[in-house]
């Protein structure tokens, strides 16, 4: 038995190498490809992507462990492996139990990452993310293109010296009529902390502007402002970004002493709440996804990898979907509980691989 689980799970371990570098690099370029659409230098991006592929590691590895399992014994399974073994007497799900040690080094390593290292990582991408975007606004002002560009106005931009930007000029012409021209000698880049129903986003700070109104029915107003603030709405923060910089122990404590008396208070309530229970949820959830790989793999495996690859991308990314997106999008308005997003899909997806193990008895 030592000799049948050691070629399995070595199999298991090369494919789940293998679809782990797949995973990361396909996630890599979507990541990267965004940013560079917003001009930022593509030198920059590279040197940022190394600090992102620790986290998207997340993502890949429960996504190549079920991959992984799945081609494994797929192909056992159409190269008759699994009715021989099933013919010398050896059940299935001792086949399946072969693989138990990756679900468990998974598990380990989800549960170390959450908890130590995602904190200080998410943190650095917090600030690096700007950075991206600040130079992004740098290389448009370079190539003499608008920081800002919408149907109803543009911010421009003459020249850029580091963090300062020189002869900042905006247009905007509201849908019911008038028009509002605002210019500044110089501005620099601030984190805007947003109203009360408002996320954090980087701005854009005007030194010394001067403003000329003209309302719908043409009369005119000039002004001289001191100091505007003007935000940068493809650069918000997430209340849960700030969450998910936080360690383990800080975030437990923001939960005991959150209040959701207020609209903002309930957003970051949601977030701390989020967080905590998908840093929970992410370990445990490596156990479900390897029952439910294990299971399908014994039931109706087959040996194509691109097979094996689509079902574990439809398996995984459904389960945290609501997770790490609708807990994020939709979440954070609402007065439920985050764990109801949370939790719902790996436990599905777990039952459902006890169910398939359990057929295979």
């Amino acid at each position: 038995m030592r000799l049948l689980d050691r070629i399995v799970l070595g199999e298991a371990l090369r494919q789940t190498a293998f679809f782990a570098l797949v995973f990361l690099g396909l996630i890599l370029v979507a990541a990267a490809t965004p940013l560079l659409k917003q001009g930022a230098p593509p030198l920059a991006v590279l040197a940022f992507l190394p600090r992102q592929a620790a986290l998207f590691a997340l993502l890949a590895l429960p996504l190549a462990m079920v991959t992984a399992i799945l081609a494994t014994l797929g192909r056992m399974r159409e190269d008759g492996e699994l009715v021989a073994l099933r013919a010398a007497g050896i059940a299935a799900w001792r086949v399946a139990l072969s693989t138990l040690p990756l679900a468990i080094a998974l598990a380990l390593f989800l549960a170390l990452a959450v908890h130590w290292w995602l904190p200080p990582l998410a943190g650095e991408l917090l600030a690096g993310r700007q950075e991206l975007v600040s130079q992004a606004v740098a290389a448009q002002v370079e190539r003499r293109r608008p920081i800002l560009q919408e149907r109803n106005g543009m911010l421009a931009a003459h020249a850029v010296e580091g963090e300062l930007l020189h002869g900042v000029f905006g247009v905007y012409r509201p849908d019911e009529g008038g028009l509002s021209v605002i210019y500044a000698p110089r501005a620099r880049w601030v984190m805007d902390s947003g109203d009360e129903d408002e996320p954090p986003a980087l701005a854009l700070e005007l030194s010394e502007a001067i403003a000329l109104l003209r309302d719908a029915e043409g009369r005119v107003a000039t002004a001289q402002i001191p100091v505007l603030s003007t935000r940068l709405p493809r650069a918000r923060v997430h209340w849960q970004d700030k969450a998910d910089a936080m360690s383990s122990g800080e975030l437990l404590r923001r939960l005991r002493t959150a209040t959701d008396e207020t609209p903002r208070a309930r957003r970051q309530l949601r977030s701390y709440e989020r967080a905590w229970h998908t840093r929970l949820m992410l370990p445990l959830s490596a156990f479900a996804f390897w029952g439910f790989a294990c299971g399908l793999g014994l039931a109706m495996g087959r040996g194509n990898r691109l097979f094996a690859a689509c079902i574990g991308v439809v398996t995984v990314v459904g389960a945290l979907f609501p997770a790490l997106v609708l807990a994020r999008e939709v979440g954070e308005q609402l007065h439920i509980h985050a764990g109801i997003w949370v939790w719902p899909g790996p436990l599905a997806v777990g039952a459902l691989g006890a169910w398939l193990l359990w057929r295979q008895r």
